[in-house]
């Protein structure tokens, strides 16, 4: 089973997925008011990624923030599905994002 497990370091928010107590993925994130941003997602499979994504949205959520942003560099398919948008910024509204249908075929 992964599990989605959050972490602070320095001020920097993260959620690291780990399956059998082997980190399998990260993201690092910040929160600024109604807006969290992704800073950094390292993983090699694209459905974790994707789950990864949706519980740093659901922590940013239940700290007010409402519109998520990730940089055009660092974005994977994972987002795309999620409906992230945009020119070299893209971002999505996070309840939208959350209650989209999970892309893994569950």
């Amino acid at each position: 089973m992964i599990k989605f497990v959050p972490f602070e370091t320095n001020g920097v928010l993260g959620i690291n997925a780990v399956e059998n107590e082997n980190n399998i993925g990260f993201c690092t994130f910040e929160i600024c008011g109604f807006n969290m941003t992704f800073l950094s997602v390292e993983c090699n499979d694209d459905i974790v990624t994707e789950g990864i994504a949706r519980s740093a949205m659901n922590y940013g959520a239940n700290r007010n923030a409402y519109i998520a942003r990730i940089r055009e560099d660092i974005v994977s398919p994972a987002f795309i599905r999620l409906g992230f948008s945009g020119e070299k910024m893209l971002c999505v509204e996070i309840p939208v994002a959350l209650t989209s249908g999970c892309s893994c075929g569950h």
